[in-house]
């Protein structure tokens, strides 16, 4: 009786403590006024943070709990306060007023913003890598990574995953799986897949998608004495709804519990550079390599073999950037300049464009800046030529010069006229984050109708317009960017909350240049 009689008499104590500890529950309503213009896409409203006595804590809100009103318990004599931590895309908080233990909380919907989350982090798995492209039906394609296990490839599963646009953005499909890592403590080629870069062929509308995987680090890499990043290759030519190894006939059947069946090209890649054995192996050996994210560039001018012919910039371990090509959609892959050309040795990630010549302009992660390179075709048959010098960005006239942040971009090339005379030019555009962190991402643009703009990576690298577009006021990354065929920039970026939340927005050229130029 006396065990039984100190047990009651502990959970009296335990209860009695309890109610103590909280004495006081604070209600908050959540209100709502009007609708967003994406309520599909854009499902989360703003982030509060109430503060209980010495501690915090953050609270999503979402849309559908808009009419109800959720609780916090407050210890005996701590203070409660509420505030928003997070404006998100879509909504605007109108106040926050109290009294007493009551709390109301009323949201407006922005029926004027375009931004919409095409993935949103709230708490779980994060997603990264943007990559975008309109597909040959007009549509759009966005694809990126969505981690569970939280980090890069190397460290556990990475999954591709995507949805599909309208042609002006504004409806989206569900969001659905292209591939999806089986991470096994064996350590196979397929335990991730991520980094996706695509490009939609001009003429057949087939898609190519050319992501990194496997379980190597990338620093980690040392081909060809041990596991290198590997390369996979997907396919779709029915935009986007389904995706395989075949570009021509029937597909692989997938492996078991895979989506769907993928090709490793990781020989066909590293067989572009050095061999071992082969003089200079040492010198110029690629030891590690993966393609960078966001989009391939296909050429408007040059077609010497199937399809006009594809560039893909690399990352590589121990020689910075180099630039592959193919002439046959991805079945096979050369070195640009040769084996032992070296564009960018202190480059980072790359992105490249096809210049109005027909040169490739190569544009890789920097601090403060971007690196630039240009390489020239030296005959008629795109065969030969040279780069030039890399120069940075920041070091130039009039150069894109950022804050202490090395961050992916993108970089696109497209024509234009401009308005106060309706002349055909031909415009650049260079998307990163601004900041001193990984913040603030703007698009810089600069005129190159005129051949001396790009006729060295100096000139190109000078007299960029030095008040970039805005997009994004809060912590943000990578990003990348494609021309819809409504004539805006569909441009698909990394942003906070989380590491990180994908978002959607389209942008006028007008917009994006000040009122100076619009789409041709």
């Amino acid at each position: 009786m006396r065990n039984i009689y100190c047990l009651l008499s502990l959970i009296l104590l335990i209860l009695i403590s309890s109610v103590r500890m909280f004495a006081e529950e604070v209600r908050v309503n959540i209100r709502l006024e009007g609708k967003t213009r994406y309520p599909k896409t854009n499902l989360w409203m703003g982030v509060l943070e109430a503060q209980i006595g010495d501690k915090k804590q953050q609270r999503t809100i979402e849309a559908k709990e808009a009419g109800t009103a959720i609780t916090f318990d407050v210890p005996q004599g701590a203070a409660f306060s509420l505030k928003e931590v997070w404006k998100l895309h879509g909504y605007n908080l109108v106040d926050i007023q109290h009294q007493g233990n009551e709390w109301t909380v009323t949201y407006k919907g922005d029926k004027e913003s375009e931004y919409q989350y095409l993935w949103f982090h709230n708490d779980k798995e994060p997603f990264r890598i943007p990559s975008i492209v309109t597909m040959k039906n007009g549509k759009l394609l966005a694809i990126n990574d969505a981690r569970p296990c939280g980090n890069d490839i190397g460290y556990g599963r990475v999954d591709q995953v995507m949805r599909i646009g309208s042609k002006d953005g504004s409806k989206w499909s569900e969001g659905n799986y292209v591939i999806q890592g089986s991470y096994s403590d064996e350590g196979v080629r397929d335990d991730g897949f991520g980094d996706p870069a695509m490009v939609v062929d001009s003429e057949s509308g087939a898609i190519l998608l050319i992501d990194v995987c496997g379980h190597t680090v990338c620093w980690h890499g040392n081909w060809p004495d041990g596991e290198p990043n590997p390369v996979a290759r997907l396919y779709s030519t029915d935009n986007g709804k389904t995706w395989g190894d075949a570009l021509n006939g029937k597909h692989s059947p997938a492996p078991q519990g895979a989506l769907c069946s993928w090709s490793d090209i990781t020989n066909i890649f590293y067989s572009a550079f050095m061999q071992k054995g082969e003089e200079g192996f040492e010198q110029y050996r690629v030891q590690s390599l993966f393609v960078g994210s966001g989009k391939l560039t296909q050429s408007k001018l040059i077609k010497v073999g199937t399809h006009y012919r594809v560039y893909a910039p690399v990352w590589t371990k121990n020689h910075g950037n180099r630039v592959l090509y193919t002439d046959d959609f991805g079945q096979t892959w050369h070195a640009l300049g040769g084996k032992t050309a070296l564009p960018c040795q202190r480059g980072d990630e790359p992105k490249c464009e096809e210049l109005p010549d027909g040169s490739v302009v190569l544009s890789s992660r920097k601090g403060a800046g971007r690196y630039f390179n240009i390489y020239k075709y030296s005959d008629d048959k795109k065969v030969n030529g040279s780069w030039g010098e890399c120069v940075a960005s920041d070091a130039e006239k009039d150069g894109i010069k950022v804050g202490r942040n090395s961050t992916n971009g993108e970089i696109l090339i497209l024509k234009a006229k401009k308005i106060s005379d309706g002349t055909e030019a031909t415009l650049a555009l260079q998307s990163l984050p601004t900041g001193d962190g990984r913040s603030d991402v703007k698009i810089y643009w600069k005129d190159i109708t005129e051949a001396s703009s790009y006729s060295s990576p100096k000139t190109f690298a000078e007299n960029w317009n030095q008040q970039p577009y805005h997009v994004s006021h809060t912590g943000s990354a990578y990003s990348t960017m494609t021309l819809q065929k409504d004539g805006r920039i569909g441009f698909f970026y990394e942003e906070e909350p989380g590491w990180y939340s994908m978002v959607y927005v389209p942008i006028s050229i007008e917009a994006i240049t000040n009122g100076q130029y619009k789409v041709k």
